[in-house]
Order: C-alpha cells, then sequence, then structure tokens
C-alpha cells in the first residue's frame, strides 16, 4: 500500500491503514510512504513503513519509483498536485484512491479551485472529508457512484491488542490499586522514576509503579538498582506477580504493550526527558484511556504530542523534578479521565475514513465497485 502525503504529519495513518486493510483480508500489507518534504516521519511511522521522497514530477523519475516500488494500490493524501506522478500510475493499472487530508483539503483555500490533476477520471474512489467537498467533486465531473464521505483522513491509531485473560488475572491482583506506568524506558532514567515514586508513595501508600524497560534484558539491573535504595519489586521474567507487597514491577518479558495501557491509568512516555532518546508513542496509550505524562524532550514524536498537547490530552513536565507532583495530580481519577478522554477523542478522530478506505480499497482488490 503506497501512500503519498502532501504534510508529513498525515504519515501516521499507515499504520492503522495496513493493519486494518491485513485484517480484513487475512493476509499482510506492507506500507510505503512518501512525501514532498524531507521530514523525518516518527517512530510508530517508521515501525509500519518505509518512507522516501516522492520522485521528481518527470515521466522517467516516475517510472524508475513505479518500476521500483510496484505498488498494489495507491491513496493520494489531500490536493492531487503531481499530475505526471498520477498519469502514469494510472497507465500502470495501480488502483488509486483519493482521500481529504485534515491539513491539505482536496480544493485549496476556502474557494473551489480545480487541482492541475483530472479528478473526474484518474481515481477508482474519492474520499471527501464533507458535504460541502462532495459537492465541489460532482462540479468537477467525479461520478456520484465513486464519492463517500467519512471525514479527512490523518494520524489514527489502532488499540495495541493484548490477551484478555491476562488483563483479567493481573486485574484480581492489583485489586484496585492506584498504578502508573513508565512505557519503554531506558536505564538510565530509573533514577527519575525512583525518585518520582519515592515522592508519590508518601501520599499514596499503595502505589504501584509498573516499568517496562525498552530493552527487556535490563530488567534484573533494573531491579537490582532499585531494591539498593530500598524498593520491593518483581520480576516479570522471573514469574513475580505484583501483588501487594511488590511497590515496582518490572514487566521485562515482551508482552503486548497494550496489556499495561489497559492496566494503568496513567503513563508517562520513556524517553521524554532526553533528547537524545526516542520518546515512546503517545498515541497507543492514549488510544486505550491512559492519561499521558511526558518531559519536554519528545523527538520521534513531536506530530502526535502536538496534536494531543493541542486538544489538552496529555500533561507535560518540564523539570525531572516535578514528576512525582504530576504523578500525583493524575491520581485525581477526574483529571486523569479529562485527558483520557481528549486523548481517545484525537487517536480515534480519523478512524471512519480509515475504515471507509479499507473497505473500498479491499472490494477494488477483488475486482468490484469501490462504493
Amino acid at each position: 500500500m503506497w501512500l503519498h502525503v502532501n504534510n508529513p504529519a498525515d504519515a501516521g495513518c499507515i499504520a492503522a491503514l495496513t493493519a486494518e486493510l491485513s485484517s480484513l483480508r487475512d493476509e499482510p500489507i506492507f506500507g510505503l510512504v512518501t512525501s514532498s518534504e524531507n521530514a523525518a516521519t516518527f517512530s510508530a511511522v517508521k515501525d509500519a513503513a518505509i518512507h522516501q521522497l516522492v520522485p521528481g514530477d518527470t515521466k522517467g523519475s516516475v517510472r524508475r519509483f513505479l518500476d521500483h516500488w510496484q505498488p498494489d494500490v495507491a491513496i493520494f493524501a489531500g490536493t492531487p498536485e503531481r499530475p505526471v506522478l498520477l498519469a502514469e500510475t494510472k497507465t500502470s493499472k495501480i488502483p488509486i484512491f483519493l482521500a481529504a487530508s485534515s491539513d491539505s483539503p482536496l480544493f485549496p483555500a476556502s474557494k473551489v479551485t480545480i487541482p492541475p490533476v483530472p479528478i473526474s477520471d484518474t481515481f477508482n474512489a474519492v474520499l471527501a472529508s464533507n458535504v460541502l467537498e462532495k459537492q465541489a467533486l460532482l462540479h468537477a465531473g467525479v461520478d456520484p457512484s465513486r464519492i463517500a464521505v467519512a471525514g479527512a483522513i490523518r494520524d489514527t491509531a489502532l488499540a495495541p491488542p493484548c490477551q484478555d485473560d491476562q488483563v483479567a488475572d493481573l486485574s484480581a491482583i492489583l485489586g484496585g490499586r492506584p498504578v502508573w506506568l513508565a512505557a519503554d524506558v531506558s536505564a538510565s532514567e530509573i533514577p527519575t522514576l525512583e525518585a518520582a515514586q519515592r515522592r508519590t508513595i508518601r501520599a499514596a501508600h499503595r502505589l504501584l509503579l509498573i516499568i517496562v524497560p525498552k530493552d527487556m534484558d535490563d530488567g534484573t539491573a533494573i531491579a537490582g538498582s532499585l531494591e539498593t535504595h530500598g524498593w520491593r519489586t518483581a520480576l516479570r521474567s522471573s514469574g513475580g506477580i505484583p501483588d501487594e507487597n511488590v511497590q515496582v514491577y518490572i514487566a521485562d518479558t515482551g508482552d503486548s504493550m497494550g496489556l499495561w495501557y489497559r492496566l494503568s491509568p496513567i503513563t508517562y512516555l520513556g524517553g521524554s526527558f532526553d533528547p537524545d532518546l526516542p520518546t515512546s508513542d503517545p498515541f497507543a496509550p492514549a488510544s486505550l484511556g491512559s492519561a499521558i505524562l511526558h518531559g519536554p524532550e519528545v523527538s520521534g514524536a513531536v506530530p502526535r504530542i502536538q496534536r494531543l498537547q493541542a486538544s489538552g490530552a496529555s500533561l507535560v513536565v518540564k523539570k525531572t523534578e516535578e514528576l512525582g507532583d504530576a504523578v500525583f495530580s493524575l491520581l485525581s481519577p477526574d483529571k486523569a479521565a479529562l485527558l483520557a478522554h481528549a486523548g481517545w477523542a484525537i487517536t480515534s478522530e480519523g478512524a471512519p475514513a480509515v475504515e471507509a478506505l479499507v473497505n473500498m480499497i479491499s472490494r477494488t482488490l477483488d475486482g468490484e465497485e469501490p462504493i
């Protein structure tokens, strides 16, 4: 699946698109993202797709690109502005879909001007963001049977999976204890987490910190470091469980992060105090209703953090010594719920467009009409 975006921030939807289409068709779908800007995509996209600059809009460059990648399907997000690329893709009999983007509508600005591409006969189907855009497409000569209205496509996250029986078993062990999670943390972050847990546990004596190391091999060393400071720990890799005696639980077995996000109402994003460390993906916990807090260094997750921050869906902690107070503030269910609800709304905002596109693409690949 090849996705071309005008704005690299929209590339995040490729993970949801490939996962949904893979599930629907019961076969692996791989992603390729192109953009006009040489902006690095964030970590969540790197795990789901290859990213490269779009080829120059000349026949030779485009032919080399298509001959190399041989995509099975193409999606153009936003205003279509590369006529040679689109024409050669169509000549290659690759199904092409046009989707409105949150940051790049199908028609530029507020006026309805026709893009420099013949929309009416280029695309197998067009996904409009609203009825007004649909009317503009009809005016441009697009067959109404090839237009669907499902909102704009944008970065969207699917909730990471986990086994329900594991959630039930661990929930029973926790028994309603207050919990916070440190996701994908490096060993260098342990002193910061230890200080935050020490400060917070004074007011919440049953508080449990769950640590998921970025490198699972660090689990034993992390436990040893914490124990030298007097903490009672348990290692999941050694069969430990987070019972009432445990204050810090190290989840070092590589279980799906969906398990820990479901168990913890608060998630600290690992790496967010160190500019040299990649930041844990903020959309994954947000998609499961875990309130997010993080430091000021969010390299690798900037577009997603910006969206969450703009909607009041994450709490930024400016200094490491303030992390404990931030955790304590989110132990209030009302405050955590506000962040969690806002975060879930952001991560699921583009879900209708993703679902509509996936269904249209699957029908087309089966030789059926897309709509």
